[in-house]
Formats: C-alpha cells, sequence, structure tokens
C-alpha cells in the first residue's frame, strides 16, 4: 500500500512537479505541465515503489491525481 504522503513525494521527486496535497484534487489540466508522459512516468515510478503492476488503462479514465492515487492505493 502507497500513502498519500508517499504519492506526493513521488510526483514531487520523480516528475519534477511542485505539487502540494490541494493539487490532487483539482483537474490534470491544472497541474503544471501534465501530459501523458507524465502519466507513464507515474506509474513507472508507482511499480518500483510498491513491486505492484499498475494497469495504466485504469487510470487513464481519472481526471485528477486524487483519482489515481486511489487507484493506485487499492491496487
Amino acid at each position: 500500500m502507497i500513502t498519500e504522503t508517499d504519492f506526493i513525494r513521488i510526483v514531487r521527486d520523480e516528475l519534477a512537479l511542485p505539487l502540494a496535497k490541494q493539487d490532487l484534487e483539482g483537474d490534470l489540466d491544472g497541474v503544471v505541465s501534465w501530459d501523458s508522459l507524465h502519466m507513464l512516468r507515474l506509474v513507472a515510478a508507482v511499480e518500483r515503489e510498491t513491486g505492484k503492476r499498475m494497469l495504466i488503462g485504469n487510470l487513464l479514465t481519472e481526471r485528477s491525481l486524487r483519482g489515481i492515487y486511489s487507484k493506485v492505493a487499492a491496487a
């Protein structure tokens, strides 16, 4: 299981995106410089961190980092 704090750290460190806890709620379009490559890099970083394989197709429907985190935490 990955904690919210760990998830935020991964986004900050691995994706080099400034992220505060409140940024989890906003739409991905509002996240600075967010693009599809960030999603791929995020999935790879989460897989390394947790040792679990993530199905990217399940995450692509999410419109916020909170939604992505919720699915990652449930995996």
